[in-house]
């Protein structure tokens, strides 16, 4: 949790309790934004599409200059529930416009939770009208929490960009611990700026952010049907950015490092993690074959139960790499874990020690490093360990 969470002028936040999954707990989330605000927005890749996911990506084409409304709820993901699905989401964002008096393709919904089941779409709208009650520019802890699933905690990232006498603040929340390989999001993820910036300026700087960090994250390999990431810009005329300049340089790599915060949180609270792990894969030919290389060993059951057991189990890293589509030749490989030598040329370093790499293996925050020998690109990949946690979570999720 951030030492101080800086507020987004124009922006409040309401919480309320459907009284559905979580009993009591608040788990539906309401969030105004100020008609000046624009919204970027990137959603999953998996042909399996929730309604509201569908509905956002609509709404998000036509919106008005106008208020408008997130709608996040927790605890059913109203995905694969076919045409009702939809009716459902539209119903309750219908409703919303109406009490908000905006049009409904300002209501912008978004569902986290489970699959397949029906929407209780009355308790639903009626959550989030008491969550309206309440409004305000300081529930952010209060909405990180309410969007929640097997998540153990909040993540929330908050900073101030300085650039010369203006301050420039940006604050985000996400959720996500299982079912996490996005391509382009997390499970949820909501970043808000203080500034003014064009619609194109901001796609360029959400895209480039989320290469980097959610693009690079996997806990299981799997992709949500709910995935989405929204970035927006409350359109703060005081701190209006024009695309190429230093303001809009700083405060683009400011956006870029709450987003990989925010994605190292997701992983460090991933389901039953003990370990966080740092895949670095480099000398690849091209950055695909680095990146494919990465998530290949970042999401083997094998290597990743290997570092659950604390096994310094290197073949199967080296293993994984072998079997690597994009993989012709491995006698160039050289891996090391933690600074510590394991393979050379594709076969055991001469260097490598039993004793100092399962010593390595015992820690918390594991680096694999890897080079391929064949090319002069990297990318990185962050993932957890898989235990026996994980397992229990999974096979007992809707209960």
């Amino acid at each position: 949790m951030p030492k101080r969470i800086y507020k987004i002028q124009g922006i409040s936040l309401g919480t309320a309790s459907s009284n559905t999954r979580y009993g009591r707990k608040e788990d539906s989330l309401l969030v105004t934004l100020p008609q000046e605000s624009i919204l970027s927005g990137k959603f999953t890749s998996n042909k399996l599409k929730a309604a509201p996911v569908k509905l956002a990506i609509e709404n998000l084409s036509n919106s008005k200059k106008a208020k408008k409304v997130l709608l996040i709820n927790a605890g059913n993901a109203n995905a694969a529930t076919g045409p009702k699905g939809l009716k459902d989401v539209r119903k309750y964002c219908k409703e919303i416009a109406l009490d908000f008096k905006t049009s409904q393709e300002n209501v912008i919904p978004f569902s986290t939770g489970v699959i397949g089941e029906p929407l209780a779409t009355e308790n639903y709208l009626s959550a989030f009208r008491e969550a309206s009650k309440g409004l305000s520019e300081n529930k952010w802890k209060k909405a990180a929490e309410a969007i929640l699933t097997t998540d153990t905690k909040p993540k929330i990232i908050s900073k101030e960009v300085k650039v010369g006498k203006t301050s420039y603040f940006v604050t985000g929340f996400a959720k996500g611990s299982g079912m996490i390989r996005p391509d382009f999001a997390t499970l949820l993820s909501f970043v808000f700026i203080d500034a003014k910036l064009t619609q194109k300026s901001l796609n360029t700087i959400h895209a480039n952010a989320l290469k980097v960090s959610f693009e690079a994250i996997t806990v299981d390999g799997d992709t949500s049907p709910n995935d989405s990431s929204l970035l927006v810009a409350n359109g703060n005329k005081e701190k209006s950015i024009r695309m190429g300049s230093l303001e809009e340089k700083r405060l683009s790599n400011a956006i870029t490092e709450i987003f990989k915060n925010l994605a190292e949180l997701l992983v460090e609270d991933a389901e039953g993690a003990t370990k966080k792990i740092k895949i670095k894969v480099g000398k690849a030919k091209n950055t695909d074959q680095a990146k494919s290389v990465a998530f290949t060993i970042a999401e083997s059951p094998l290597v990743k139960t290997a570092m659950f057991g604390s096994d310094a189990n290197w073949g199967r890293i080296l293993s994984a790499i072998g079997r690597n589509k994009d993989i012709d030749r491995i006698d160039k490989v050289k891996i090391q874990l933690n600074g510590q030598p394991l393979v050379k040329q594709g076969y055991i370093d001469s260097k490598y020690s039993e004793k100092r790499a399962s010593k390595e293996m015992k820690k918390k925050e594991i680096l694999i490093e890897v080079s391929l020998g064949l090319g002069k690109k990297d990318f990185e990949v962050m993932t957890s360990d898989l235990s026996e946690d994980y397992v229990l979570i999974n096979s007992n999720y809707r209960s």
